[in-house]
């Protein structure tokens, strides 16, 4: 027998659901009663709503999974199978993509591919055997996605059950009257929505042997009811010609600019509604996509400090441990990649050696300072030869009384980086599950054991936040289910074993909350069939509400139409959100909905909701268009010109942040001067904040622009002079400020470098070519002095030297080979060849020079004030009386029979940026400080400072022509020098640290990372910089610099 009835939702529906109950109870208040509703919450609201109604008892609310469950599980389990899960359904549709592939034969092992067929099997589980044939017939495509189905459910039906089996066991079951039926009492089918085949069979089976009840909510859309009509029919009820039900309509909506402002106006009217007494238990903030909406609805109400409940924002897969698990099984999948690997270790409190936290920042910047790129082998030789070159830096430092303490911090390091070598190669030989590997279950037990060596057992999730012990938990579940996969999937592997568990976790979404404890959040789904005080509906623009949703590509909704209602059209699914969004307005007491103009993130504007323009016909008989939304409608909508404009019409701050805006509003547009407000006294970083926008915007050169001379705060800290007592400059140094003053602060007052992240070489690089051949000529020019073979001057170098020249440089190739610092052997064949030429040829260009001059080598790498070096730092007296200590180490000294000392510095690149360099312009925009300075301190070394000398760049390669650049260093030069390093030493100590960068232009490389750290471009600053320097206060360093540069 069935009796159906229809009611608007709400609190109409709940009177008829009671009166219903009554009914059948017959006067007899324990006689069991039975509630079938869609979902948990629906019932959940229900008793709750009868309770407050006057009370229940012995009233079952179940959803129709819990009935069949009840009426047939004891028959599947006597079967001996086990439900069904997803790791099982894609682990079935590997082995039949392996075994046939047909039409997916290009994509079978693609992860897409896999979710996708995972997902098409579970919508034609519901689709009988004609339909399926008819399916079949549309296509070739659709015909072997059908065959997969067919497929993948022949190699589960042995060992596991899924829904559909339960349901046909429970259908059986029913015309036996089973004592559970009875114990169930008369069924009530209450707000249904859209039946699957199978429920509507067994609620049929009810029906015709027993007693059903509908209660069938109602929109007054006919397109919106119209799945709920074809549910009742399809369970052989007649659907009544009820009342006329009008479709409900919001009682106020809101037009803000986007996405983000609709979410604050939304947490906004939940604090009104609260301030006016509505419990939050009682609020609902709806969309229409989680997309962008979950996560900012989610994120919104924690910062506010708002409870919520609804379907997390996060999947287990983004959870700590569900992150850094599946992070960790695919470190194999690049080689153990330095990127991946310090990403991995810095993502989660990764346990290290000796169960110890991991030092990730000194395992870092270890493995970067050793030059890991990706490998194992890597990770061990040259975090070894790291080890052992920082411990003979340290014997060396131990040496030296001074250096005791960076002694110590060197041998840590060396430690440091063995530690790091040590743990690597435990986790590479942990990464490799061995004969465990052969089977599922083997994997899932090499998993686990994964889990707490380098995450920490459950002890450690104490600390963790609920929703981390809860993700924690599924995960273990999750990690247990794969080991079912034998039998199913006979290909086993470790690629395998972290897709499957990604799909898992990714489809596990999880629960937030606990019903009705705080807001609910959610889609409107989520709140269908609940007595809501007030609704926030955000997101009511086309595309977001009601969704965009695309044809599925391997059921095309063209093909499911030939299947009948069995097989439902994605198109279809609209009318679902319509009467999901139409019920839970009709339920509720106050309706709002937000309307965003644009999306800023894609830069677009938006349409109104077809949904939205429902209520504006409702209302005042229009259906505007996005411009006309606003003047077209009546009070009831407000559009909101801007954020400011909302916080003004705020009642109530819903943060700190709003009410110290509003404060600072308020107190501006009174006339009062800004930092006479009481938020920027209060607040240090909205005052420096609000200073350093004042002044980026003003033409004044600040000390947000690098002034630090006469608008510096620098809190008592003092700028460090050049010439100051303990202070040691370099020329490169110095160069550095004349190059770019913002630079030389970062760099040499702030002490920040750029990190450099090693990468993949295929060739060797510059830098390492231009030391080794600066080491290769150092020890043969070195060892030539020692023996006393240098020739004299206009005599060759004998083949002997020559050939020993070749030893030393195939003992240093060596060397940087073993270090993996030549890039790719068919790259270093060649270059190794070039190098020996430019080494060869160097020999000629040495004795021509020689000749030239009449010179001889006396020095080779001569330092002085270099850590190490017995001569001090050389003392250079400036024009006006100051000292500068100057340190460095010169390249090559030599001597010629008059007396004049020579200074030669070795240059492998291009002679292009030192072609500007003459002896009436030595130091061409204050660069090029070597010649002079090296000069000065080699005369001072050599106890010779009146000796005359000449300086000179060698280009010491082919591809800088092996030519020189240089002068004598006569007094003019030296003065005229010493003044340009006068000059940068003033703008130091003045405190001018303006950023200078190139002109904007083409580069394939980032000219300067201090005003360029994104490598995005450099035309804003290079604009602030020709607005800089017109400045009085910087005319000196234009006119040192030259200004622009190219």
């Amino acid at each position: 027998m069935i009796q159906i009835d229809t009611t608007p939702y709400g609190a109409d529906a709940h009177r008829a659901l009671a009166a219903e109950i009554a009914r059948l109870k017959g006067g007899d208040p324990l006689r069991p009663v039975s509630v079938v509703v869609s979902s948990n919450p629906i019932g959940i609201a229900a008793r709750r709503a009868l309770g407050h109604a006057g009370g229940i008892a012995a009233v079952t609310f179940l959803t129709p999974y819990r009935l069949a469950e009840l009426l047939g599980a004891a028959t599947v389990a006597a079967t001996g199978r086990r439900p069904i899960s997803t790791p099982l359904l894609a682990g079935a549709v590997r082995a039949v993509l392996a075994d046939e592939p047909g039409h997916f034969g290009g994509v079978a092992s693609h992860p897409a591919t896999e979710r996708s067929l995972v997902r098409a099997h579970r919508t034609l589980s519901e689709v009988g055997p004609s339909g399926l044939e008819r399916l079949a017939a549309t296509s070739p495509r659709t015909a072997d996605v059908v065959r997969v189905h067919r497929a993948v459910s022949e190699r589960l039906r042995p060992r596991f059950s899924n829904e559909q089996d339960l349901v046909r066991a429970a259908v059986d079951a029913v015309p036996t009257s089973p004592p559970v039926l009875a114990d169930l009492g008369p069924t009530i089918l209450f707000l249904p929505q859209r039946l699957s085949l199978g429920q509507a069979h067994l609620l049929q089976a009810i029906a015709e042997d027993h007693h059903l009840s509908v209660i069938a909510g109602i929109t007054g859309s006919t397109e919106a009811d119209s799945a709920v009509q074809r549910s009742v029919e399809s369970i052989g009820g007649a659907w009544p010609s009820g009342p006329t039900v009008v479709p409900a309509i919001a009682d106020h909506a809101l037009s803000v600019s986007d996405a983000d402002d609709e979410v604050r106006h939304a947490l906004r009217l939940v604090v009104d509604a609260t301030r006016r007494g509505t419990p939050l238990g009682r609020i609902a903030v709806l969309y229409g996509t989680r997309d962008p909406y979950a996560r900012l609805i989610g994120d919104a109400l924690d910062a506010a400090d708002i409870p919520w409940f609804g379907s997390a924002i996060r999947t287990a897969d983004t959870s700590l441990l569900g992150r850094s698990l599946l992070a960790l099984l695919a470190l194999p999948d690049h080689d153990l990649s330095r990127h991946d690997v310090t990403a991995w270790l810095a993502g989660a409190p990764i346990r290290g050696v000796g169960n110890r936290p991991a030092p990730v920042a000194a395992w870092e910047r270890a493995s970067r300072a050793a030059g890991v790129v990706a490998g194992l082998e890597q990770w061990e030789s040259r975090l070894g030869r790291h080890a052992d070159d920082l411990e003979a830096d340290a014997a060396r430092a131990e040496r030296d009384d001074e250096q005791g303490w960076r002694a110590e911090q060197l041998h840590r390091d060396a430690a440091i980086a063995r530690g790091l070598a040590e743990f690597i190669t435990t986790l590479a030989r942990a990464l490799q599950p061995g004969r465990q590997a052969s089977s599922w279950s083997g994997l899932a037990h090499w998993c686990r054991s994964l889990v707490p060596t380098y995450l920490g057992g459950e002890s450690l999730r104490g600390d963790w936040p609920p929703e981390e012990q809860a993700a924690a938990q599924r995960i273990d579940a999750a990690i247990d289910r794969l080991g079912d996969l034998d039998g199913i999937d006979p290909n086993p592997s470790t690629a395998a074993f972290r897709r499957a568990l990604q799909l898992q976790l990714g489809d596990d979404l999880g629960r937030r909350g606990t019903f009705g404890n705080g807001v609910l959040v959610g889609t409107a789904a989520a709140a269908l069939g609940l007595e809501l005080d007030e609704v926030i509906v955000v997101g009511m623009a086309e595309g977001s509400f009601p969704a965009r949703r695309r044809d599925d590509p391997l059921l095309p909704d063209r093909y499911r139409a030939v299947v009948g209602p069995d097989l439902p059209q994605r198109s279809e699914l609209v009318h679902d959100d319509h009467r999901a969004l139409l019920a839970t307005m009709a339920a509720a007491s106050h309706v709002t909905m937000t309307f965003p103009r644009g999306d800023l993130r894609r830069n677009a504007e938006r349409a109104p909701s077809r949904w939205l323009l429902d209520t504006t016909e409702a209302r005042d008989g229009v259906r505007p268009s996005a411009e006309r939304l606003a003047p077209s409608t009546g009070e009831w909508l407000v559009e909101i010109p801007s954020f400011v404009a909302g916080l003004r019409r705020t009642d109530f701050p819903t943060s700190v942040q709003e009410y110290d805006i509003r404060s600072l509003l308020d107190h501006t547009e009174a006339g009062r001067p800004f930092a006479e407000s009481a938020v920027p006294a209060a607040r240090p970083e909205v005052r420096t904040g609000a200073e350093l926008l004042t002044a980026r915007l003003s033409p004044d050169y600040t000390r947000f622009d690098g002034n630090l001379a006469t608008d510096g705060d620098l809190r008592g800290v003092v700028l460090p002079d050049p010439t100051g007592p303990g202070q040691v400059v370099s020329a490169t140094r110095l160069e550095k400020w004349a190059v770019c003053p913002h630079a030389y602060f970062v760099r040499y007052v702030l002490g920040v470098s750029p990190v450099e992240d090693p990468k993949e070489q295929y060739r060797i690089s510059p830098l390492t070519l231009g030391s080794m051949v600066h080491d290769t000529l150092d020890t043969w020019i070195t060892e030539a002095l020692h023996s006393e073979t240098i020739p004299e001057p206009g005599t060759a170098w004998p083949e002997t030297a020559v050939s020993h020249l070749r030893e030393l440089a195939g003992q240093e190739a060596s060397r940087l080979q073993q270090r993996g610092l030549v890039g790719r052997r068919v790259y270093w064949g060649r270059d190794h060849q070039v190098l020996l030429r430019d080494l060869e040829d160097f020999v000629d260009f040495d004795n021509t020079q020689r000749a030239a001059f009449s010179s001889r080598p006396i020095a080779t790498e001569l330092p002085f004030g270099m850590p190490g070096s017995p001569t001090p730092p050389v003392e250079i007296p400036l024009a006006d009386g100051r000292t500068l200590s100057v340190r460095g180490a010169i390249d090559r000294v030599d001597e010629t029979p008059d007396g004049t000392v020579i200074i030669i510095d070795y240059k492998t690149g291009s002679a292009r940026s030192y072609k500007d360099i003459t002896e009436d312009n030595p130091t061409p925009g204050g660069t090029h400080l070597q010649l002079v300075l090296y000069s000065l301190a080699a005369r001072q070394i050599l106890h010779r400072p009146d000796a005359p000398s000449r300086g000179l760049y060698w280009f010491v390669t082919n591809k800088g022509g092996f030519s020189t650049v240089g002068y004598p260093v006569r007094p003019e030069i030296e003065a005229a020098t010493l003044d340009t390093v006068g000059r940068i030493v003033d703008g130091i100590a003045a405190g001018h640290f303006p950023a200078h960068p190139a002109a904007p232009g083409y580069r394939t490389w980032v000219d300067c990372p201090y005003c360029e750290p994104d490598a995005l471009g450099l035309s804003h600053q290079h604009d602030d910089w020709q607005r800089l320097a017109l400045h009085p206060e910087l005319a000196d360093y234009v006119d040192l610099c030259g200004g622009d540069r190219a």
